[in-house]
């Protein structure tokens, strides 16, 4: 499945919800994220800008692979995903058959899905990376789709960036991370 996303960073989220509500959208999701990151020695994964992820949002447990198509108007990635019933046992399994685990992120998620499927999430990162600002991601399944919501969410082109999690750290840390 391709996923086409950008992110707006600095938001007010009240307003953001209030404009959310007003078009209908529907919340799908409230909790706490964690996501572990994982590749193989020399960083094949990374290397070739793609990813390898565990998350766990509230009681649901994923497994994603996300392979970099482009990067130009929006995030668009190749994306693979599976339930895992286990977050603990499937980070062993990784580990054990040698994967590395690395960029350990937690943060508060509230997640709203409008009629027409496009799904905007909320994020506010916690420990290390509180000092990140409330952002929302817009996920669509096409550029032109992404656009319109961008402006219906009242927001424009200009606020979007096609930033990857890590593009997000090093922006706001000053640091360079992988990925």
């Amino acid at each position: 499945m391709e996923e086409v996303e950008v992110k707006i960073i600095d938001i007010n989220r009240g307003e953001v919800e209030a404009r959310l509500k007003s078009l209908g959208a529907s919340k799908t999701f409230e909790g706490e994220v964690e996501t572990l990151f994982f590749d193989l020695p020399g960083d094949p994964i990374t290397k070739a800008n793609n990813l390898l992820r565990l998350r766990k949002l509230g009681d649901k447990n994923e497994l994603t692979f996300k392979r970099f198509v482009t990067d130009k108007t929006a995030k668009v990635r190749e994306e693979y995903e599976v339930l895992v019933s286990d977050f603990d046992t499937t980070r062993v399994i990784l580990e054990s058959i040698g994967l590395t685990g690395f960029g350990h992120l937690k943060k508060h998620r509230i997640s709203y899905t409008l009629k027409d499927g496009v799904r905007v999430d909320m994020d506010k990162y916690a420990g290390d990376l509180a000092y990140i600002p409330d952002l929302m991601e817009i996920e669509t399944k096409d550029t032109d789709t992404l656009l319109s919501h961008i402006s219906l969410l009242g927001f424009s082109p200009g606020d979007a960036k096609s930033w990857t999690t890590f593009d997000l750290i090093n922006h706001y840390s000053g640091k360079s991370v992988k990925i």
